[in-house]
């Protein structure tokens, strides 16, 4: 896991599970057994603080802040282990049209994609339509009255 990295709400970095090993192995051992059998509540461990993060020293709009999202260490390393153990399976399950987030797949496929398909339609003097769409501002369009 990355080191170094902000805390979440539990205020606990991975170099303390790192340095303390010995010391919290059996408590995250012990969640494990709990999600393994279906007893751990996972409500208590997968929520997170959403905060935002200036890309600038002035800031002055919106667009100059990185949103982030901060989760519990035990809830990162309870899904990095669960990612691990199924991150071979899933470039098989996965279509091949996702291009990123998934190891050996790089973003730069769908761009390649896009430039062969108008190459081909182009050379074989065909006619086509080009949907790009743009979700910058996606989060624009939330009702904040209603989420408080």
């Amino acid at each position: 896991m990355e080191l170094n990295t902000t805390p979440g709400p539990d205020h606990t970095p991975i170099e303390f599970c790192q340095v303390c090993w010995e010391i919290v192995n059996a408590d995250l051992g012990n969640l494990f057994s709990e999600l393994w059998e279906n007893k751990l509540d996972l409500e208590r461990l997968n929520y997170g603080v959403i905060t935002l993060i200036p890309k600038v020293k002035e800031t002055n709009t919106i667009k100059q802040y990185r949103p982030i999202c901060l989760l519990n260490v035990s809830f990162k390393i309870i899904t990095k282990a669960l990612m691990l153990r199924v991150e071979d399976c899933l470039g098989r399950i996965i279509n091949d049209c996702q291009t990123t987030f998934l190891k050996n797949r790089n973003i730069m496929d769908g761009v390649l994609s896009l430039h062969e398909i108008l190459h081909d339609t182009k050379i074989r003097g065909k006619d086509g339509i080009v949907l790009k769409l743009y979700f910058e501002k996606a989060y624009d369009k939330i009702s904040w009255d209603f989420l408080f």
